[in-house]
C-alpha cells in the first residue's frame, strides 16, 4: 500500500530543483502539488483561482492510482454523507500553461500518461473541479471515463492536525497511509523529512488562507538573517508591525542587460512531450495568395520563392543534426565561437581553437582515442592519434561576414566530462531565470542541477561563480550603478513631490576635473513627511545599520511610531560611517525636514551610537534623548552579570515615580555599591519614565523600532546602492498599502492596539475607588496602599502614567467612571486617550502614499556635467564578514548539542591565579597580586622544590652506583 505525506503549502514554493535534491535520480518518485476548491477562469489566460493548495509528497508513479486523489480529497475534508458531487481530476504537462497543457486524470491510461513525465520532472501540478467543468480534457482522453462521482462537500472544512503521541520529536514527521475502502486511519511515524507536515484527522485547528495563484507563478523564499533578540520584553510597548513581500523585489539597472523574461529573439517554437523546445520552420502564406488571374508572371515569381523558400529549408533540416554545414554565414567571430562553445557543451567534446585571429578561426577536435589492449582491461592511447573533427570560418579582407569553408564533422574519440567551454560565464547566462526566482539557491543544490542538465563535471567553485556572476547581471554592477544613482534620485524626486534628497561627494581641489567621489545620500520622501506630520507623535528611533556589498558603508534611519505602535520609516541615508560628522549630517538635514529648531520639544531614542549623542545634543539641546535600556544592560553585564542585576535594571528603568526610582536605586546599592555608582553616572533623564516628560506620548524605553526597521531591509544591504535605496523605497511603499488594508478592517474609536491597552487598564481600574473632591480633583484608592491624586481637568495623575503615555491610567479610567455620579458628564475613557492613538489619525497618517517610479529606460538624464564614481574601497585583512556582531549575552545562551556552551566564558587558573588557562595547562606564569594567590603560589613553589629535591637524591644515587 503505498505512502505519502500531505503538507500545506505557505510562504515559499518548493521549486522543481528542491524537489530532485531529495528525491535524487529515483526515476518513479515524485511530489505533486494539488490544487483544490477553486475553479478555472476562460481562455485565454486561463488561470486556478480562488483555491488552495498543498504539497503530497513520497509518491510512486507505480503504485499511484486515481483512488489515491480520492483519499486525499477525504483527508482534506470535503465530504458529506448527504451530498453527492461531481469530481474533475485534471493534471498540468511540465513546461506547458493551462491554456493548452492541461490533461484528464481519471482513468489508468490517464495514470499511464503522466507516468510519462516522472522521469524527467519530479513536481507535478494537479487541479480539481466540483460540480462542473467548462474543460474538454476527458473528452480528449485516450480511453474517455465517465465522470467520478464522490461524496463530497463543495464548501471546504478546516484542516486539522493532531499529534498523538506527546514524545514526538520535533524533526519527526506523521504520516499516513491511505485506504480507499475505509475513512482516514490514524498516523503512523515514519522517518523524519525536510520542511514537511502531515495532515490528519479532524481534532485541532489550523489556520488555512485562500489564495487565488496562476498556475505559473513561483514563489521564492528569502532567508532572512536573524536580529537583535531583546532579553527585556516590554509588554505595554509591543511593535505590532504587517508583513510586506519582497521576495519579487527586482530592478535591472544596467542598460546594456536584456531584461529577464522579456521577449525571445526566436520567431517561432513548440515543446515536445519530453519537455524539449523543438524548431518549427513557417512559410509565410502571402507567397501563396495571389489574384484568380493566370498572369504568368506572378506565377513565376511565387515559384521562384518557393524555390527559395526550399532551398533554405533543406539547409535548415541539416542543422537538425549538424549545427554546421558548409557557406554558412555569421555575422561576426564572436557568433561563431559562441556557437563551436555551445556544440563542444552540447556533444561533450574538447573543442579547441588552433588559430584564432581577425580573418580566421580553425577549430579541431583534442579528443583521445582509446583502446582496450590484450584484454588486460587497461586503456591503450592510439598512436595515429589525433580526431578527424575540424572546423574552419574564414572571411574575405572586404566582407563582413564570416563563412564555414571546412567541415569535417566526424568524431573518433570519446565523449568527455571535462569541457572547457562549459566556464562560470556560460553557466551564469543559463541560470539567470533560476537565480532570479531563488536568488539564495544553495550552491550544492545548483551544481547537481547543472551537471544533471549537461551532464559535464562542475565544480562547486564554478557553480558558485555562476551564481554570484548571474546576480551581478540581475542586480547590476557595484561599481556602475554610481554613474547612474543621479539619474535615480531625479526620478525618485520627479515622481514623490516634496521630497528632500541630498547628495553628498569628496571635496576635489581641481574644479576642473568631470569626476567626483561618492560620500553620502539622504532622502527623504515628501509622502512620509505629510504622514509624520499627521500621526502627531513627536517621537522618533534614530539607529544605524552596516551594508554588506564591497563599498561598506552605514544605512543611517528614523523611524517613528505611528498610532497603532507600529514602525513608520521617516527618512534613510548612506554614508561612509558613524561618525559625528555624518550624524551632525543626518540630522541637520532631517532638522530642514521636520522644522525642527534648537529649541524644539522633540523626543529621539536611540542605541548611543558614536557621535549620535554629542550631535543631538549640539543641534537640538532641548530635545529629550532617550537611551535604549538593553544596550546599557549589555554594557553591564560585562562586569556585573546575573538575573538579579537585569531585574533591578529593569525596575528602576520602568518606574513612573521619582520616589520609587530612587527606591529601586537603593535596591542596586545594597547588592553592589560599584554598581550603584557606574549606574548613577548615566543620567536617569536618558533611561528611566520617572524622568521622562509627556512630549512624546510614549513610555518605550528600548529601541526596537529601529530593530525591526533593520530587519525589514536586510536583504537590501547586500545589493549595489541603488538596488538598497529602492529596495528601502519599495518596502516603504508596499508597507503604506498593506496597513492601509489592516486600517479598513479596524473598528472602533481607537486603534488596535490602544484598544488592547485600555482594556487593559479597564480590567485594573475595577479595583479601585474613586472620592470627588471638586474642581475635576479626584481620590482614587485601590489595593496594595495603591492611592493617587487625578486632576480629570488637566489630565494628570500623581502616577504620571497619563500624561508620559497620553493613555488614562487605571486610576484616571476609576475617576473617569465616577465623573457622571458627580457632575452629570458622561465619563468614557476613549474620549481622554491622546489624538495619536485614535483611529481617525491613524488612518490620516497612511492616507500618504509613496508613487512608484519607471523603470531604468525612462528615467531622464541628470543635468549634472560630473560623473559620480564609487567610494574608495579598502579590501580588509581577512575574509569579508557579513554576518552582524552578536551581543554579550547571545554568545553566552548559545547551545551546542544538548549541552551550554562554554564559549566567551573565562577560566582561573587554580595555581598562578591567572586567567585564560587552567591549572592542567599553566605554565608557570607570574602569580597575580592577591592573598589568594599568594598562598596558592607559595604552595607550588614548596611543591616543586620538593620534587627537585627528589630528583637532585635521586641522580645522586645514581651516580654512586654508576661502576665507571
Amino acid at each position: 500500500m503505498p505512502v505519502w505525506n500531505l503538507s500545506e503549502a505557505r510562504g515559499r514554493m518548493i521549486s522543481e530543483a528542491e524537489v530532485r535534491l531529495q528525491y535524487g535520480d529515483h526515476p518513479t518518485m515524485f511530489c505533486m502539488l494539488l490544487n483544490h476548491g477553486g475553479k478555472f477562469t476562460d481562455f485565454p489566460g486561463r488561470k486556478y483561482v480562488n483555491g488552495k493548495r498543498h504539497y503530497v509528497d513520497l509518491i510512486d508513479i507505480e503504485t499511484f492510482c486515481v483512488h489515491d486523489i480520492d483519499d486525499m480529497m477525504v483527508k482534506l475534508g470535503y465530504i458529506d454523507e448527504n451530498l453527492h458531487v461531481e469530481m474533475y481530476y485534471h493534471f498540468r504537462r511540465p513546461l506547458c500553461d493551462l491554456d493548452f497543457g492541461l490533461f484528464a486524470l481519471a482513468s489508468d491510461d490517464d495514470v499511464r500518461h503522466l507516468a510519462k513525465y516522472v522521469g524527467q520532472h519530479k513536481l507535478i501540478e494537479v487541479y480539481t473541479e466540483h460540480g462542473q467543468t467548462k474543460l474538454h480534457t476527458y473528452s480528449m482522453s485516450p480511453n474517455p471515463s465517465k465522470v467520478r462521482i464522490v461524496e463530497i462537500d463543495c464548501t471546504p472544512k478546516r484542516l486539522f492536525l493532531e499529534w498523538h503521541d506527546t514524545q514526538v520529536e520535533p524533526n519527526d514527521v506523521l504520516t499516513f497511509e491511505p485506504n480507499r475502502n475505509n475513512p482516514p486511519v490514524s498516523p503512523t511515524r515514519n522517518e523524519p523529512s525536510i520542511d514537511k507536515v502531515d495532515m490528519v484527522s479532524d481534532n485541532a485547528n489550523i489556520m488555512e488562507t485562500e489564495i487565488e495563484h496562476s498556475s505559473d507563478d513561483n514563489s521564492s523564499g528569502d532567508d532572512s538573517e536573524s536580529q537583535d533578540g531583546d532579553f527585556l520584553l516590554d509588554e505595554d510597548n509591543i511593535i505590532d508591525d504587517v508583513e510586506v513581500d519582497m521576495r519579487e523585489f527586482h530592478l535591472n539597472v544596467d542598460p546594456d542587460v536584456e531584461w529577464i523574461g522579456g521577449a525571445s529573439k526566436r520567431k517561432n517554437h513548440v515543446v515536445t512531450e519530453d519537455g524539449n523546445e523543438a524548431d518549427l520552420e513557417v512559410i509565410d502564406m502571402e507567397l501563396f495568395l495571389s489574384d484568380s488571374s493566370s498572369d504568368d508572371g506572378i506565377e513565376g515569381e511565387r515559384n521562384k520563392k518557393i524555390k527559395a523558400i526550399r532551398r533554405a529549408h533543406e539547409n535548415e533540416n541539416a542543422q537538425v543534426s549538424e549545427p554546421f554545414y558548409l557557406y554558412q554565414k555569421f555575422n561576426s567571430s564572436k557568433e561563431f565561437k559562441d556557437m563551436v562553445n555551445q556544440h563542444a557543451i552540447d556533444t561533450r567534446r574538447e573543442l579547441d581553437f588552433e588559430k584564432n585571429d581577425k580573418n580566421r578561426v580553425r577549430v579541431v577536435c583534442r579528443g583521445t582515442i582509446t583502446s582496450l589492449g590484450g584484454g588486460t582491461g587497461q586503456e591503450v592511447v592510439n598512436e595515429e592519434g589525433k580526431c578527424p573533427w575540424v572546423l574552419l570560418a574564414s572571411k574575405w579582407k572586404r566582407d563582413k561576414d564570416w563563412t564555414v569553408k571546412t567541415y569535417v564533422s566526424e568524431h573518433k574519440c570519446l565523449q568527455t566530462r571535462k569541457v572547457r567551454a562549459c566556464d562560470y560565464k556560460f553557466l551564469s547566462k543559463q541560470i539567470l531565470q533560476l537565480v532570479e526566482a531563488n536568488p539564495k539557491i544553495p550552491v550544492k543544490a545548483l551544481r547537481e542541477q547543472l551537471q544533471r542538465i549537461y551532464k559535464v563535471d562542475i565544480s562547486k567553485m564554478k557553480a558558485f561563480r555562476a551564481r554570484e556572476a548571474a546576480l551581478k547581471i540581475i542586480r547590476g554592477d557595484y561599481a556602475t550603478q554610481y554613474k547612474i544613482l543621479q539619474d535615480y534620485l531625479l526620478e525618485v524626486q520627479t515622481q514623490n513631490p516634496d521630497t528632500t534628497i541630498k547628495l553628498d561627494v569628496e571635496s576635489e581641489p581641481n574644479p576642473d576635473v568631470e569626476t567626483r567621489t561618492f560620500r553620502r545620500v539622504y532622502v527623504c520622501l515628501g509622502a512620509l513627511k505629510q504622514g509624520f506630520a499627521a500621526g502627531k507623535r513627536d517621537f522618533l528611533g534614530v539607529d544605524g545599520a552596516f551594508m554588506k556589498g564591497p563599498f561598506h558603508g552605514q544605512i543611517l534611519s528614523a523611524v517613528a511610531l505611528d498610532g497603532n505602535n507600529g514602525i513608520y520609516p521617516l527618512a534613510y541615508a548612506v554614508v561612509e560611517a558613524e561618525t559625528l560628522n555624518s550624524w551632525t549630517w543626518f540630522l541637520t538635514h532631517l532638522g530642514d525636514d521636520l522644522g525642527l529648531a534648537s529649541n524644539s520639544n522633540f523626543t529621539f531614542i536611540s542605541d548611543k551610537q558614536k557621535g549620535l549623542s554629542s550631535a543631538i545634543a549640539d543641534l537640538f539641546p532641548c530635545a529629550e534623548h532617550r537611551y535604549c535600556v538593553r544596550h546599557i544592560h549589555e554594557n553591564m553585564r560585562s562586569r556585573w552579570r546575573g538575573d538579579k542585576f537585569k531585574e533591578l535594571l529593569w525596575n528602576c528603568s520602568t518606574t513612573y515615580t521619582v520616589q520609587e526610582f530612587e527606591k529601586e536605586m537603593e535596591e542596586v546599592r545594597k547588592l553592589n555599591q560599584e554598581c550603584y555608582e557606574w549606574l548613577k553616572q548615566i543620567p536617569p533623564q536618558h533611561w528611566a519614565r520617572s524622568h521622562f516628560t509627556g512630549r512624546a506620548h510614549s513610555d518605550i524605553v528600548i529601541n526596537n523600532i529601529c530593530e525591526c526597521f533593520n530587519s525589514k531591509i536586510i536583504d537590501g544591504r547586500d545589493t549595489p546602492i541603488i538596488n538598497c535605496l529602492e529596495f528601502i523605497r519599495e518596502y516603504i511603499m508596499k508597507r503604506i498599502v498593506n496597513v492601509e488594508k489592516e486600517i479598513d478592517k479596524a473598528t472602533g474609536p481607537l486603534t488596535p492596539t490602544a484598544t488592547k491597552l485600555l482594556q487593559k487598564i479597564k480590567d485594573q481600574a475595577e479595583e479601585y475607588t474613586a472620592s470627588f473632591c471638586g474642581n475635576g480633583k479626584y481620590q482614587v484608592s485601590g489595593p496594595w496602599q495603591d492611592q493617587c491624586v487625578v486632576n480629570v481637568n488637566q489630565r494628570t495623575c500623581s502616577c504620571k502614567k497619563w500624561e508620559i503615555t497620553g493613555m488614562p491610567c487605571k486610576h484616571a479610567v476609576s475617576a473617569i467612571w465616577d465623573m457622571r455620579r458627580n457632575n452629570g458628564a458622561i465619563g468614557i475613557p476613549e474620549t481622554f486617550v491622546h489624538e495619536c492613538y485614535w483611529l481617525s489619525t491613524w488612518r490620516n497618517m497612511y492616507s500618504f502614499k509613496v508613487d512608484p517610479i519607471n523603470g531604468r529606460r525612462l528615467w531622464i538624464k541628470s543635468p549634472c556635467p560630473t560623473t559620480l564614481l564609487p567610494p574608495k574601497h579598502h579590501v580588509p585583512i581577512g575574509r569579508p564578514k557579513k554576518k552582524r556582531r552578536k551581543s554579550t549575552t547571545e554568545k553566552e545562551n548559545m547551545i551546542k548539542g544538548n549541552t551550554v556552551s562554554r564559549a566567551q566564558k573565562t577560566v582561573t587558573c587554580t595555581k598562578c591565579n591567572n586567567k585564560g588557562h587552567n591549572a592542567r595547562t599553566c605554565k608557570g606564569q607570574l602569580p597575580t597580586v592577591g592573598k589568594k594567590g599568594k598562598r596558592k603560589n607559595e604552595k607550588g613553589k614548596e611543591k616543586d622544590k620538593g620534587k627537585e629535591n627528589e630528583k637532585g637524591k635521586q641522580k645522586k644515587k645514581g651516580k654512586e652506583k654508576d661502576p665507571l
